[in-house]
């Protein structure tokens, strides 16, 4: 990653190039994988009929069965991804430090940091919340070890600012683990809203918190969150995105013949 302040240099540079570039593909075909991607699109310029919406897959053959039940941590918070502040791992700890406050749950945090130093910032930033001991880092991990802890997990909080779909949501689902997730582009699309999940009503800590809590304490919910995260799952599968993608350029190379 490039050093501050030159990363921000740059990124100001592409937003405010990125409508004038997009200018010159407004007869291009465009293929996305949420609607409010393809929204975002349309807001630069590019024509609503030349976006096709293509679902992103996720591989479920990592099946929630293949971990005993005994071992299904319930009290365990997840939150999984880049721990970058976009991805919104800094709202995640204060999340985990409200509900260190009114109950003895287990928090995990699977991902790598986006630098070495934002990294010691977390670390002071779990130190002033005084979460030292209550939250496990694991790091970047394998795709069987991700699978597994979230298997193991009870909910996995996605309090990112703005995704493109968001991915892990449904990773997270396939392994039957509801998702509590910010109001965000993208997380909209990923979290099916009372069927695979809760998307909060206010973008905070607090009401990620409270949210996480009610989940969990009603078994009812739980149930229906926990079904309703693997009917939704079963939704994206690479095959059917291979099918619809295949579709696209078919058309498109059927014009130009």
């Amino acid at each position: 990653p490039l050093p501050f302040p030159v990363n921000w240099l740059v990124g100001l540079i592409g937003y405010l190039g990125e409508p004038v570039i997009f200018l010159f593909y407004r007869n291009t075909k465009f293929m996305t994988g949420s609607e409010s991607a393809k929204k975002e699109l349309v807001k630069l310029g590019i024509p609503e009929k030349n976006i096709n919406i293509v679902p992103h897959g996720v591989i479920t053959s990592n099946a929630r069965n293949s971990i005993p039940a005994n071992e299904k941590k319930q009290k365990t918070v997840s939150f999984l991804g880049i721990l970058s502040r976009d991805k919104g791992i800094e709202g995640a700890l204060k999340c985990f430090a409200l509900l260190a406050e009114r109950d003895s749950f287990i928090f995990w945090v699977i991902g790598r940091a986006e630098t070495e130093s934002y990294k010691k910032h977390l670390e002071a930033l779990v130190k002033t919340l005084g979460l030292e001991k209550k939250v496990k880092f694991w790091g970047f991990v394998s795709q069987k070890k991700k699978f597994e802890l979230l298997a193991k997990s009870g909910v996995m909080i996605n309090p990112s600012i703005r995704e493109g779909w968001g991915l892990v949501n449904i990773e997270a689902n396939a392994m039957g683990i509801p998702v509590v997730a910010y109001n965000s582009l993208g997380l909209t699309d990923s979290v099916k809203d009372g069927v695979s999940g809760v998307i909060v009503k206010r973008n905070t800590p607090k009401d990620l918190a409270d949210t996480v809590e009610w989940v969990l304490s009603d078994k009812t919910i739980y149930k229906k969150l926990s079904e309703g995260a693997v009917s939704w799952s079963k939704e994206f599968s690479w095959d059917r995105s291979r099918k619809i993608s295949l579709k696209v350029i078919t058309s498109v190379i059927g014009k130009w013949s």
